[in-house]
């Protein structure tokens, strides 16, 4: 758990260049605080400050504000405006952040009305990880998809560039996935996080092993051994990809199928 909220609380480091800064330096940063994304944050605050207190369980309490909070979630692009020709923007992390830099430098040259772009910490990814990393704990993986895809549609950067939770997005959804038996709704899943550009090698190899799974269970056992062996690159000391090779060794070998229900997530640790 400690290592979720790590994920969880990371905090948007705005770029230090022109057109685009944080909305605490700003004389209207107040006035972004009604919009809904500010209640979102309080949400999204008040959750993780019980979850430090007492685990994954301590989201429960909150569940109805965050649903509300995902089912309000304003589009990130969507863009508010503000005064003194200001614009707020919602991102996740660094690397959105230049992303809203660039989409405005290309709106000015187009001819729109010229203005400063008020970059704001974007709750929703975040969000989302609680709730699906909440509903996958307590065996609801349905529950658990529809959220991660919400959380996925209020990130602004789509598909491989981008957004900080993006790759815990993607493996939270693909354990979700696996729970459900959706083979190759998981493999696809796995393979969309391991496009993201710029993956820390904890979450490659987490995304790795997730796809060694979900093509053990799809019967490719050369290429899930692949999957495992890549992941050890990452993270050497994993037990779970070692075992794994050990399992598939068995099954290459002849021996049976182990009950998939014995090992999927949220009954064993998560690949």
């Amino acid at each position: 758990m400690k290592k979720l909220l790590a994920v969880l609380t990371v905090t948007l480091v705005v770029a230090a260049s022109a057109g685009v800064r944080s909305a605490a330096a700003g004389p209207d940063a107040q006035q972004a605080r009604p919009q809904p994304w500010g209640a979102a944050e309080d949400a999204l605050k008040a959750t993780l400050s019980d979850v430090q207190a007492s685990g994954v369980l301590g989201v429960q309490a909150h569940v109805t504000d965050l649903e509300s909070s995902l089912a309000n979630g304003d589009h990130p692009f969507g863009g508010s405006p503000a005064k003194h020709g200001e614009t707020y923007v919602l991102a996740d992390g660094t690397a959105e952040t230049l992303l809203v830099l660039s989409v405005a430098a290309a709106a000015q040259k187009q001819g729109q009305p010229k203005g400063s772009v008020v970059a704001l910490d974007n709750p929703y990814p975040a969000i989302a990880v609680v709730l699906g990393s909440y509903y996958d704990e307590v065996g609801k993986p349905e529950e658990a998809v529809r959220v991660l895809d919400r959380g996925l549609a209020l990130t602004s950067s789509k598909g491989t560039l981008g957004g900080a939770h993006l790759p815990i997005l993607y493996a939270e959804r693909g354990a979700a996935l696996t729970a459900l038996n959706r083979w190759q709704d998981a493999l696809d899943d796995y393979e969309s996080g391991l496009a993201v550009i710029d993956l820390a090698p904890r979450d490659n190899a987490r995304l790795l092993r997730g796809k060694g799974f979900a093509l053990t269970e799809l019967g490719k056992l050369d290429l899930a051994e692949q999957a495992y062996r890549d992941s050890l690159k990452l993270d050497p000391e994993n037990a779970i990809a070692t075992h794994e090779l050990a399992y598939l060794a068995h099954l290459k070998s002849g021996g049976a199928r182990a009950p998939t229900a014995l090992t999927i997530p949220g009954q064993s640790p998560k690949p």
